[in-house]
């Protein structure tokens, strides 16, 4: 398996963990994110990127002394304007789905050992062809925790997680590390982390680092005379992050910063990349906001 592909395993393995961490300290939020226009790396054109989230995750459901059973939906629109001078790409994606159902599995086996198990079912579309089993993809996550000195906010994790994004059925071994204190607040899944620093209970900042990205089914087009029917975009996030209270447990999020690595790419109906499909974009900037309910400590 190529090096790249193995970093884009782990990432989208680190998204889930991540999501995790995040639906359980807000489980309602959402979020509009804005990527302007960045040009295309030794192409002509530029590609104008933005697109809205929202996330609902259901009050935990205690199963038995040790466990607690989490359910989640998610929906992102994704929004792309192409200025892309390319006769290769006869037709380009422009609006796209996703909708996400996450079941989180949390079993305490002793004061220190925390199993986690995240299956997720996603439907990812343009909403342009008739849906089909083609449109739906699966991702699942198993992570064992450990709790440092049998300190509860403070973790360390390994786990395997199945990804069908790159390869058919991949299985890639994570990481993972989180912290919790009364001033900092740290979570780790490489390549993606959250550095906080808590100023009170209704202020706080710090620094992030994301991979974002779909595979999503869209209407056959072609590239080069070859056939496509799957868009992949991909993008790294980083930026400052600043979350203050607006009202009681209703908290504002803002980030502005740079997308050092962002790509598109049409895949054939194998999920690989087809002659002429892959294109690379310039540096360019992104800023997201928005609001969450965020529950007390």
């Amino acid at each position: 398996m190529q090096f790249r592909k193995i970093i884009l395993f782990v990432t989208f393995a680190a998204q889930s963990i991540q999501h995790q961490s995040q639906t359980l300290n807000d489980p309602i939020y959402t979020n509009y994110t804005a990527l302007p226009q960045t040009s295309f790396k030794n192409n002509n054109g530029n590609l104008y990127a933005h697109f809205w989230e929202t996330n609902v995750t259901a009050p935990p459901i205690q199963i038995g002394k040790y466990a607690k059973w989490i359910n989640g939906l998610y929906y992102r629109n994704t929004s792309l304007q192409f200025n892309f001078n390319n006769w290769l790409w006869q037709e380009k994606p422009t609006n796209l789905h996703d909708i996400r159902y996450t079941s989180i599995l949390r079993v305490q086996l002793n004061k220190r050992i925390e199993l986690v198990a995240v299956p997720r079912l996603m439907l990812r579309s343009d909403f342009i062809q008739p849906i089909s089993a083609n449109d739906i993809f699966t991702q699942a996550v198993l992570l064992g925790t450990y709790a440092v000195n049998g300190n509860p906010n403070f973790k360390i994790g390994l786990g395997i997680a199945l990804n069908n994004d790159f390869e058919r059925n991949a299985i890639i071994p994570i990481g993972s590390l989180t912290y919790d204190s009364k001033k900092w607040k740290i979570e780790m899944v490489y390549p993606n982390a959250h550095f906080i620093y808590k100023c009170n209970s209704k202020l706080e900042f710090g620094l992030f680092s994301s991979v974002d990205g779909s595979i999503s089914r869209v209407n056959r087009f072609t590239v080069n005379g070859n056939d496509a029917q799957y868009f992949r975009n991909f993008q790294v996030l980083v930026a400052p992050t600043l979350s203050m209270a607006i009202y009681k447990q209703l908290f504002m999020h803002l980030k502005a910063g740079i997308t050092p690595v962002r790509n598109i790419e049409a895949l054939n109906q194998s999920f690989e990349s087809v002659s002429s499909g892959r294109y690379r974009l310039n540096e360019g900037l992104f800023i997201r906001t928005g609001i969450s309910y965020r529950l007390k400590n």
